[in-house]
């Protein structure tokens, strides 16, 4: 009897001796882009959701470990599903830079001379040489009487090395490359739209 008390005591010394796992969440900097004035005659611009396929369409941060490998976080996540991250910053970016966005999925009704937008990430992760890495397409579309007419399809990669060693660098170099993506896209716009 002595003997499995013992066993027991071992036992139950073995379970409390380890620390709770920590988990850790992430999300981008608040920063703010130039403000432009909102001009009255600026078309509307709705964004669809951001589509991301493949391993990163997930809330745990990725890791690309070599050529073929790809490590999950078990502990590190964004503060929520990056999808919903990036519409956000999409949309507040637009609005900071003079635009009228909306979510598609708010719109009654589509008019003529408004556009859509639609960004779709293939790969939003790290890398132990490259940092963090997006890649993907967006497409314009611009809404007339007949439906939306295809005005641009755009491949985007963009690549920004860590600072440092750690998930919050990782996080920053992503905000960074999304940044990248937004000055691009707010210039094409520009260009087409006014």
């Amino acid at each position: 009897m002595k003997g499995v008390i013992a066993v027991f005591i071992i036992f139950m010394m073995g379970c409390t001796g380890s620390a709770p796992a920590q988990y850790h969440y992430y999300r981008f900097n608040a920063s703010q882009a130039e403000t432009e004035d909102h001009s009255t005659d600026q078309p509307r611009i709705y964004l669809d959701q951001i589509n991301i396929i493949g391993v990163a369409d997930q809330q745990a941060l990725v890791q690309y470990t070599g050529e073929h490998t790809v490590h999950i976080a078990n502990y590190h996540y964004w503060a929520e599903h990056p999808k919903l991250l990036l519409t956000k910053e999409t949309l507040r970016y637009l609005n900071d830079t003079g635009f009228t966005p909306a979510l598609s999925v708010n719109a009654s009704e589509f008019k003529p001379g408004e556009y859509r937008l639609l960004i779709e990430v293939s790969d939003l992760a790290g890398h132990y040489q490259q940092g963090a890495i997006l890649r993907g397409n967006w497409y314009l579309y611009r809404i007339s009487a007949e439906g939306a007419d295809l005005v641009e399809v755009r491949q985007f990669n963009h690549n920004s090395p860590l600072v440092t060693d750690g998930f919050d660098a990782l996080i920053t170099a992503h905000q960074s490359n999304w940044q990248q993506l937004m000055n691009h896209l707010q210039s094409y716009i520009t260009q087409v739209a006014l």
